[in-house]
């Protein structure tokens, strides 16, 4: 009796775990798929550390309250002026084909490196076509290589033509628009001044990376080192006709110093805020260093304008700044996309403007009534943006700017002529391109 009874115990106590385990695989059915479902989607954004207020964060915030299933990581880079350090990090953490990072901050110039590499997301399919043109064209071209956008413009710096306002006044001139007009102005001006110290006409010819973003602006909107195609045109017509005006400006007309060869962007800045030049060709960061009473002899003289252009051209402006990119190899490429997009928002190119005067790539932008109240300098760069032109666009783009400082580095010391140095460089482009 007592193990009959003990017999029955034991099958109702094996019946009620039975059941127990039966609700607890029931209940986990019904509770994994909602875990997952809560689980977030981690994203890690590396971008570069901009000279103000630090912007990111907030952006970020922003994001997650529109998307609270995604968690960005912020990775701080350094900032523009440690770009090798920068590329460094990128190439090393890229080159390893993992989604260490999904959505990254890229120098204009690298896009053609890292397409070639095929480190970059192609964001055709999460763009609309007719969102392209709410960009500068020259913003969506940097950002678009052999045919695909592979990235999300964010901000844009160009080449502009700084002048005296007072004497272009005096002179009854009104900004130049063309080669021509700016060499009679200057020519003028340095005659009736009769000022030994003053220059007509500074830029940038230093051999290093700027010389070519000056060369850029010297070929036009006719000109180029390379075609769409990929060829190199350099040594045509139009190149020939750059490299002439460079050797002329210094050695026919003499409104450029022929120290200009030993001038980057600050030693050049340094003689027009001085009061020593009527034209200054040089980045957005000018202005403000010229307004002040402290760094600048000219304070409240200083106008700007589009690089002048050859008769019956257009004017071009060399394009800089930093944009946004995708990781090929992110886990999460659909919403690391939205986050680039968000980025690159007209919302968030307004908060960059108002924030750190990041200058936006959307034409739109400029157009807000707050932002020209706060930033009329930065609106008035609409005009000057519209000309914006990429650097050559080729993944071997580091070896084909070498190459050209160096050629064209010689003929503004005078030692080889125009010809000579377009046939020079296209040679040498050629025969790397082969390699």
């Amino acid at each position: 009796m007592k193990t009959l009874i003990g017999n029955r115990g034991g099958i109702l106590m094996r019946r009620v775990l039975i059941s127990a385990l039966l609700a607890c695989l029931f209940l986990t059915v019904l509770i994994v798929p909602a875990a997952v479902a809560q689980e977030k989607i981690k994203l890690t954004l590396a971008s570069m550390k901009t000279f103000g207020i630090d912007t990111m964060p907030l952006l970020i915030r922003r994001f997650e309250k529109l998307h609270p299933n995604i968690e960005v990581e912020f990775v701080e880079m350094p900032s523009p002026n440690y770009s090798t350090e920068i590329h460094q990090y990128l190439v090393t953490t890229l080159a390893g084909e993992t989604g260490d990072i999904d959505v990254f901050t890229i120098d204009c110039i690298w896009f053609p490196e890292f397409g070639e590499a095929g480190w970059l997301l192609n964001m055709d399919p999460y763009i609309a076509a007719q969102e392209k043109a709410n960009y500068f064209k020259g913003a969506i071209e940097t950002v678009s290589y052999k045919g695909h956008q592979v990235g999300m413009p964010w901000y844009i710096d160009a080449g502009m033509l700084y002048y005296r306002k007072d004497l272009l006044d005096k002179y009854g001139f009104k900004p130049p628009k063309t080669w021509d007009e700016l060499i009679h102005q200057a020519q003028v001006i340095l005659k009736g001044e009769k000022n030994p110290n003053l220059h007509g006409f500074i830029w940038q010819g230093r051999q290093a990376e700027v010389l070519v973003c000056d060369l850029v602006e010297f070929l036009g909107s006719d000109g180029a080192v390379l075609d769409d195609k990929g060829n190199v045109v350099i040594n045509n017509e139009a190149g020939l006709r750059a490299a002439q005006l460079m050797y002329d400006l210094i050695y026919k007309y003499k409104i450029t110093p022929e120290s200009v060869n030993t001038y980057d962007e600050e030693p050049s800045r340094q003689v027009f805020t001085s009061g020593n030049a009527i034209f200054l060709r040089n980045w957005s960061y000018v202005w403000n260093i010229a307004q002040d009473p402290k760094e600048s002899k000219v304070v409240g003289k200083v106008g700007i304008a589009p690089i002048p252009a050859f008769k019956g051209s257009k004017s071009a402006s060399c394009l800089g700044g930093y944009q946004f990119a995708v990781n090929k190899y992110s886990e999460h490429p659909k919403e690391a996309a939205e986050l680039a997009k968000f980025l690159s928002s007209p919302e968030s190119q307004l908060y960059f403007a108002q924030k750190i005067s990041f200058a936006p790539t959307r034409p739109a932008v400029y157009d807000n009534a707050k932002l020209a109240k706060q930033n009329p300098f930065l609106v008035s760069l609409k005009d000057v943006f519209v000309y914006a032109t990429p650097r050559p666009i080729h993944p071997r783009y580091p070896e084909i700017s070498l190459i050209l400082q160096s050629e064209f580095s010689k003929l503004l010391t005078n030692k080889q002529t125009p010809k000579q140095t377009v046939d020079a460089a296209a040679a040498k482009i050629k025969a790397l391109l082969k390699k």
